[in-house]
């Protein structure tokens, strides 16, 4: 469905327009959008649904994702799902992950973080309706903070009550040199690198290198993943899938011919996303040799942006996996996670 507003100004008639997922022009708008976000998370990435698990289809998720256009260029866009968990409450997300918004950098009014008001305008509109008709039980929302601005979104969320939690994501520029990357490194980070340089063999599995082996490897992460109480952010199966269409690699560490860490990363053309990490040898500074090689295979794969998604999780406490993510360098840049329940 396409919901218009006609603003009449002199000459012609400017349309502002929300366009969802049913809509025959949906994928079109959706594809440009998300092609030209400053932050283009794979995890967000286009045809997402088409990477449902069987287990995530059993849940029944309802996509009410939107684009939000102005002047026939896409300004906003949400990626948005209803569902009823375990619970029976009805919950808004987006396939198992928080919702979430996304800008177009060319619809940006100049060199300014200002958007067309009328767009703004039309995106809480929409999202305050959709909670209206659906009075959720739960939404959980992630709010990017592209270019340093808060959406739009997250004013109605707290209107409404909303509480919000501040995160902090590591973005390391891949577009240096790996000698300008070494030098953001701090010095015990370099020396355990090089420690793994000499001490271990790491594979990539992608594409059809992905094994049966590299499997059992992937179910294996995932077991430590819930062991530990973490969440890969999606189901196995999603990732597999991933993997498959080079969307996705899986790094694996061997040490002394003996598998001993694997780590998870997604990515688009442009950007990188650390998914996840687990070694079985923690006294050994394994999974920094793995994330190092991560940003090596990124630069390869044309990626400009890695984004530390999450330390490698391991009996070490939650400071010390701060610190972990700050020793490979990269730029600080705030999320906010926004969740409102009844």
């Amino acid at each position: 469905m396409i919901i218009r507003i006609d603003y009449p100004v002199v000459r012609q008639a400017i349309v502002h327009a929300v366009i969802e997922v049913t809509d025959s022009d949906f994928k079109h708008y959706w594809s440009e959008l998300f092609e030209n976000d400053p932050l283009q998370n794979p995890l967000y990435s286009p045809n997402r649904y088409e990477q449902v698990s069987p287990a995530q289809a059993e849940i029944s998720f309802t996509d009410r994702s939107f684009v939000v256009v102005a002047e026939h260029q896409p300004v906003f866009a949400c990626s948005l799902t209803v569902h009823t968990d375990y619970c029976g409450r009805k919950c808004f997300g987006y396939f198992g992950l928080e919702a979430s918004t996304h800008i177009n950098r060319q619809s940006m009014q100049g060199a300014s973080n200002n958007f067309k008001p009328e767009a703004v305008e039309l995106l809480q509109h929409h999202i305050n309706r959709l909670i209206d008709e659906n009075q959720p039980n739960l939404l959980e929302y992630l709010d990017p903070v592209s270019c340093g601005v808060m959406s739009p979104v997250t004013q109605v969320l707290l209107e409404k009550g909303a509480k919000p939690i501040v995160q902090t994501a590591k973005i390391i520029d891949l577009t240096l040199s790996e000698h300008a990357l070494k030098r953001k490194l701090c010095k015990s980070q370099r020396c355990k690198i090089t420690w793994g340089q000499r001490n271990l063999v790491i594979r990539v599995a992608s594409g059809e290198h992905f094994s049966e082996s590299d499997a059992w490897s992937l179910s294996r992460l995932f077991d430590a993943a819930m062991a530990t109480g973490d969440s890969p952010y999606s189901s196995r199966e999603s990732y597999e899938q991933l993997i498959r269409q080079n969307k996705a690699f899986l790094l694996q560490g061997y040490y002394a011919n003996e598998a001993a860490a694997s780590a998870l990363f997604v990515h688009t053309a442009r950007t990188c996303h650390f998914v996840y990490g687990f070694s079985d040898f923690s006294e050994r500074p394994i999974m920094s040799a793995l994330i190092w090689s991560a940003l090596q295979h990124s630069k390869k794969l044309g990626c400009e942006l890695f984004e530390m998604g999450r330390p490698a999780r391991t009996s070490a406490s939650k400071s010390d996996r701060s610190k972990f993510l700050n020793s490979f360098g990269g730029d600080s840049h705030t999320r906010l996670k926004v969740c409102l329940a009844d």
